[in-house]
């Protein structure tokens, strides 16, 4: 395993809210401003000081390994971990489980949060915690789930907010603790739905609120607008 902490990317889903845009390509690999999406992520997280990066692969998994000379240009050493069927982003987590450092930065290859990613490593997990979720705060919460925070802790994640409404939402970016993996069954498992909940409930995970550019290239506005926000530079 390469020296630096380890970034893992879950990037296996088939983004049918794109529609025709993800028929034939992975949305991680989709171009914006001139080049795959998750070349941007894999850009910020080499000038990071990461070296060891984990693809979790899925739908049209063989197209990610074109992005590998790329990535190998910026001094990283990516490594595709295929899912053989669909397992949700907790099954493909629990699948990878082996290849895991004993702490890792976890992110979504669908969003880019601008954010000093040290800075979210740190301090050390304290005792009893398996995890420290980056937050945004946002205009309107009615694509998200809201995070609830007591403090520095996160009490739970709840359903979509109201669009009039401003909240804080899970950002994408994660520090984890490999123990947490450890508790996900083998399956068909929702990272989010079906066990940060409950870690959250049981005062397991901390959120740090962060303020920087964000962008979910899921839904096709945002998507369209990444293209000119990405060539400007966030």
């Amino acid at each position: 395993m390469s020296d630096g902490p380890q970034a893992v990317i879950l990037v296996g889903g088939k983004g049918t809210r794109l529609g025709a845009l993800t028929a034939a390509t992975p949305k991680p690999l989709l171009a914006v401003a001139g080049r795959p999406f998750l070349l941007h992520l894999l850009e910020r997280l080499a000038a990071a000081g990461f070296r060891d990066v984990r693809l979790l692969t899925g739908y049209l998994a063989s197209q990610f390994d074109g992005i590998l000379p790329a990535a190998q240009a910026l001094g990283l050493t990516v490594t595709c971990h295929v899912e053989t069927e669909p397992a949700g982003t907790g099954g493909a987590l629990r699948l990878a489980a082996p290849a895991l450092a004993s702490q890792f930065l976890l992110m979504n290859g669908d969003s880019l949060f601008d954010i000093d990613l040290a800075g979210l490593m740190a301090p050390a997990l304290p005792v009893g915690r398996l995890g420290r979720v980056a937050l945004r705060l946002v205009a309107r919460t009615d694509r998200y789930g809201v995070v609830r925070l007591d403090g520095d802790r996160i009490t739970d994640f709840a359903a979509k907010g109201d669009p009039a409404e401003p909240g804080l939402i899970n950002a994408g970016i994660y520090w984890l603790d490999r123990r947490l993996v450890d508790t996900i069954p083998v399956g068909m498992i929702s990272l989010e739905a079906d066990i940060l909940t409950g870690m959250a409930r049981d005062g397991h995970l901390l959120g740090r609120v962060h303020g920087g550019y964000f962008i979910d290239i899921g839904v096709p506005d945002d998507y369209a607008r990444a293209q000119t926000d990405l060539a400007a530079g966030p």
